[in-house]
Formats: structure tokens, sequence, C-alpha cells
């Protein structure tokens, strides 16, 4: 070992040089000497850990708060606005998720803003306290976090199925509720706009259909369009049958021929003449038979004469046998027209049945000509002028128009709606079987998806105008009651993409009428929201992406049924397709059609459709919320207000809401 001058040991002193030696060779304690000098850096790892794990923490709860912000804003948006609602929104559930001075950090303000259309961004900015890195001149650390939170739409197909029955037209709160619905069902719509341009600008979809429905649908231009095939030529109506087989002959008169001229076989004086030009008697004259033939049918004739002098009587003429004295020859002239008889057939008697009517033009949408009067007999006893045909038998009002003259009669065209396809035998579906809800294979009216294939499973067009009640438990009676005034909602819309006036417009045109028949409607809601059935609109796929699907279904009112009303079934007093009975009590029928009601929800939900349902100042029962896709899906809803903002929410929800950062 050197010293400091190049020496060894040997130049130190002789007490230095022992202890050194002893230091050199002795180890003990060297382990305390290298840990106290570890301790610095050890120290910074252990703090810097520490440190680290409090800001990760810190970190990981922030930024959940942001995403939970970013959710909740995005929630509230409406109109794809950043309004202060959805900033205080936002804010309020970020603090809720961490509050202020949360693990020591500083005071901050989350920053909301909107920096595309429909997403919502939230984002923080505070800095933590260290403890132990901060005698390494560390003592904050930074945390920041930034999140977004969109709609996450994919290809959305939305069905509005929309009570439009009677009470629709009712106040409520103010305002009719007619009213609200057009004014909600926009809220929808503005909702869902930016979604739909978002959508479209990707080469996906966002559609609307509207099914509006009271005791029956508007769909039978849709299905007519579809194939006029899927509608029935022939349909048995519950209607008023004329019998035309009283015998009548009316005169048929001819061409009257050319005169005919008579000369007086001698001479007489110018008034016998006279007398005899009018086929009047005289002493030596009996009148002519001025008609002869028949009886009828048999033809006859009839003559005319007349004592004109130009035309009609000759006294004396130039060139008569007898022309010089007081007697003179005599001649007259007469037309013989000959006469047949036309045989025809009067009213005999009406009777109210079923009858089956060939509606292969009605169905088309062609006007179609209809006798209004089947005891058509003149007023004024003339049987020539009453209504006939000219072969006896019994004619619905279609053939009586065709085939009958001098009859009153109507042209009329098929409004659209529809009497469906036929279903089970009535003890099949009861107001609590089947339990599993499961649809008989013989309800072809519940078949979603069945495609027509025989006059069963063929949809009907309702026919108003010949459409008559009777006495229920008959099969015919003498007297009935019309109902050509049957409710008909508006047409439905299958899916298609809509602007903001052609929903206003629609919307608009929605008018009140007829009784509530929650099942039609539903019904067709799923016919139009499926991806099979006649109009397969809504695949399962389009753009290579999925395809959502939504009902949203509105009610002012419970099930409310009337089995002599005219509607979806035809006439169930006398048709009785649904209950099986004569007349059925309105507890009975109401209980059939709502378990019908259920099968439908629960066929719609099977075909991955999600349902809300709505009930407007109404009942929200259980049968409506069992329909529904979930509980949360069903709502109550007291007035106009609350009915815009739960359609606006539907819309706020029908995607599913992600964070996007």
């Amino acid at each position: 070992m050197l010293n400091g001058n190049g020496g060894g040991d040997a130049a130190l002193p002789a007490h230095r040089k022992g202890f050194l030696t002893r230091l050199a060779r002795d180890v003990r304690g060297n382990t305390l000497a290298i840990v106290g000098a570890a301790l610095v850096p050890l120290a910074g790892m252990i703090g810097s850990g520490v440190d680290m794990s409090r800001a990760y923490m810190a970190k990981t709860r922030l930024q959940s708060a942001c995403d939970a912000a970013a959710l909740a804003g995005r929630r509230v948006m409406t109109d794809d606005t950043l309004s202060a609602t959805v900033t205080n929104e936002a804010v309020r559930f970020f603090n809720f998720n961490f509050r202020q001075n949360l693990y020591q950090t500083e005071s901050f303000t989350p920053v909301v803003t909107r920096p595309s259309s429909g997403t919502v961004r939230v984002t923080a900015s505070t800095r933590i306290p260290t403890s132990i890195m901060r005698i390494f001149g560390f003592t904050t650390l930074p945390l920041n976090v930034t999140c977004d939170a969109s709609l996450n739409f994919v290809n959305t197909d939305v069905t509005l199925v929309l009570d439009v029955t009677g009470s629709m037209a009712d106040n409520l709160n103010g305002t009719q509720k007619i009213v609200a619905l057009r004014d909600a069902v926009m809220a929808l719509y503005d909702q869902l706009a930016p979604v739909q341009t978002q959508l479209e600008s990707n080469g996906l979809r966002l559609r609307y259909a509207v099914v509006p429905y009271s005791s029956t649908v508007n769909v039978g231009a849709l299905i007519r369009g579809a194939n006029p095939a899927y509608l029935a030529d022939n349909v048995e109506f519950q209607t008023r049958v004329p019998r035309y087989d009283t015998l009548t002959y009316v005169a048929d008169p001819g061409t009257p021929g050319a005169p005919v001229v008579e000369i007086y076989g001698s001479a007489i004086t110018q008034s016998d003449c006279d007398l005899y030009g009018q086929n009047v008697a005289f002493p030596s004259f009996s009148p002519s038979p001025t008609s002869g033939g028949g009886p009828a049918p048999n033809p006859s004739w009839s003559r005319v004469y007349s004592n004109n002098e130009a035309s009609g009587v000759d006294w004396g003429w130039s060139g008569a046998p007898d022309t010089n004295s007081n007697k003179r020859s005599c001649r007259r002239r007469y037309v013989q027209t000959p006469e047949t008889w036309e045989t025809r057939y009067r009213w005999t008697s009406t009777s109210y049945e079923a009858e089956s009517v060939n509606v292969s033009a009605y169905k088309m949408g062609n006007s179609v000509d209809v006798a209004n009067t089947l005891d058509s007999r003149s007023s004024d006893g003339n049987d020539a002028n009453d209504g006939y045909v000219t072969t006896p038998g019994v004619y619905d009002a279609l053939e009586l128009a065709q085939s009958g003259h001098n009859i009153a009669e109507s042209n009329v065209t098929w409004n659209g709606c529809i009497e469906e396809r036929q279903t089970s035998n009535p003890t099949l579906i009861t107001p609590t079987t089947p339990s599993n809800l499961a649809i008989p294979a013989t309800a072809y009216d519940l078949d979603i998806n069945l495609i027509p294939n025989s006059d069963e499973t063929r949809w009907r067009p309702m026919f108003p105008a010949i459409e008559y009640s009777r006495t229920a438990g008959t099969t015919t009676a003498t007297t009935g009651s019309s109902l050509s005034s049957a409710a008909c909602p508006a047409a439905a819309v299958r899916l298609q993409a809509w602007t903001r006036g052609n929903m206003q417009s629609y919307v608009n045109a929605l008018v009140p009428t007829g009784s509530t028949y929650h099942d039609i409607g539903m019904l067709w809601g799923a016919r139009l929201l499926s991806s099979g059935g006649i109009f397969a609109d809504s695949p399962d796929t389009f753009a290579s992406m999925p395809v959502a699907r939504h009902i949203i279904f509105m009610t002012d009112g419970q099930m409310d049924t009337d089995p002599g009303i005219y509607g979806s079934y035809g006439i169930e007093k006398n048709d009785q397709r649904i209950s099986g009975m004569s007349f059925p009590s309105e507890t009975e029928l109401n209980g059939r059609h709502l378990q019908r009601f259920r099968m439908i929800c629960n066929a719609a939900k099977s075909l991955n459709i999600s349902i809300w349902v709505i009930a407007f100042g109404t009942t929200l029962t259980t049968d409506m919320t069992n329909c529904a896709s979930n509980a949360n899906q069903a709502a109550t809803i007291s007035n106009r207000d609350a009915l815009i903002a739960k359609f606006r929410e539907i819309g706020n929800n029908i995607g599913a809401l992600r964070l996007t950062q």
C-alpha cells in the first residue's frame, strides 16, 4: 500500500502502521457501512414506488369518474346540443365519483366539450403530492384524463306502434293527446337525426316504420305492394242479400208502322167522316179495335187514329168514288205499333247473412259499384219504374249493381283496412291458455312470418259499405244494421329513411278513430320489423354490420273490445272468430285479445326485437310491463312534456351508449 508520497507502509509512523494494518485486515462492521451507503438510493426506490402507487390509484379513480361523467352527459344530451344540463350532469357525476381533494389532489374543474357530432368529451387535470420523493425534489405528480362518450349505433330499425283510437281526441292536462303524440314522435326524430346523418355518411342506416292502430290496421296497400296474391279474391262478409224473383211484364213498344189507309164502304156526310177518322161510333159505324194480341207475355199491338185533315181523314178527296153530293167518299189513316212484353224480376225479400263476395277488383284499389237500395220499388206505383233484374236469383250488393236496372248505386274504393286471416279454433286460445304463450299452428293470423299460400292464409279487405250486423246468435235475419262507418286508421308505412318534413306531415295526418285492440297493433309492428315474412324488411345485417330492431308501443288506454263493431276479425257476435260465442261479455273478449297480445309480444321478442311500452294517461298494466323487453323499458306518462321527454330518452338509449376514448 502506497502513501500520499509514493511510499509504502514503511514511510508511516510506527503507531499508524499498526492501526491501518489492523483495519485493513479486520472486516468486522463492513455490512453496516455498506447498508448506510445504500440507504440513499434505496429510499429513492421505495419512495418512488409508494408515491407512484398512490398516483396510480388516484389516476384510476379519476379515469372512472371521467368515464361516468362522459356517459352521464351524453345520456342527457338532446338534439346534439351541449347545453348547461349536459355540462352540469357530467360535472355532477364526476364530483360524485371523485370528490375534490381525494388523495390530497389539488382542486380542479372538469371541462365538458362536444368535439364532434353526437360526442361528449370530459377532461380533467390535477396534481397529487408526493411523500418520500419530496426529498429528491419531486413535490407533486401530474394526473390528466380525457374520455369521450357517444352512442354506439349500428344499423337501427324502429317501428312506432301508435294507438290512434277515439280517446286520443281527449285532452290530458290541457293538451289533446293526439297533439302530444305528434310532438313526441318529432322529438324522437330530432333526437336521432344526428345519428341518422352519421350512419348514412358511413353507408349504414336508421329507418322508421309506423303502424297506427285501433280496431284494425291500414296495411292493405303494403300487402298489395308486396304481392296482390296475398289478398283473397273471394271473401265471406256479413252482409245483406236481396232476392229478386217477383215476375213482372212491362210493355216494350216497338217502332210504329207505316200509316194504314182505310176507305169507308159508302158515301157519308162530312160530320160522320170526321167521326170515322177518330174511330168514334155513329149510326152506321162501330169503332174498330185499337189494340189486340196478348195477353203478356204474348205480343200485342195498338193503333192510333187521327182526325187531322192533313194526315188523318179525307172527305171527298180528288179522285174519290163519290165527290159531288152532301155525302161523299171518306177515308182515314191510322198507325199501328207492335208491342212485346219484357220479362222482369223485381225485389221480393232481403236476408242478412254471410255471403261470399268477389273482391278481385276491389282489393286492387279500383273503384267498384255497389247497390245502395235493395228494395228498389218505385214510389209511383208504376212497375216500369221499379228496379229489376232479368234473371231471377239472390244477389250481393256488387252483383246487383252489375246486373240490376233502375237501382241506385254508389262508387266505392277500398280504404286499405284489413280483416285478419284465419285464426285457430277459439278453444285453443282463451284468456289463460296456452299458458306458455306458444302460438297454435292453425292460428295463421298470429304467425308473424307466414307467407300466404291458401285462402285461409290470405288477408281480406274490409268492406264496410256492404257490411251489416244482425241479431247475435242467428245465421240469417230479416233486419240488420249497416256498419259502413267502421273505423279505419291512417295507412301504415314500411321501414324507410324519413326526412323531418315527411315525418311531420305524416303525424299531422293521424286522426283518432275506433276502439283499442292492442294485439292487432303489436302484430303488425312485428311484421314490419321482421327479417322474414312477406316484407323481410329488417335483415340481421346490412353493409356487413348488425341491425338493431326496436318497437316503441304507445297506448292511451286499456284493451277495449266490442262484439258488435266491424274490425280486424269481422263482427264477433256474428263471425265468432275469437270467442266462438254469440255474444261474449266484454271481460271475456278483452281477456282473449289480451292473451293474443301476450303471445305476440313473446313472439316479437323471440325475433330479437327490443320493445318499449308507454302508457300515456292510463295505467301501466302487468301485461304492458311484461310486453316490454325489461321493466326499465315500460313507463307511465301523464302529460305532453313527460311524453316528449320519454320519447327523447328512448332515442337516447335506443343504441348502446359507449365510451370511445
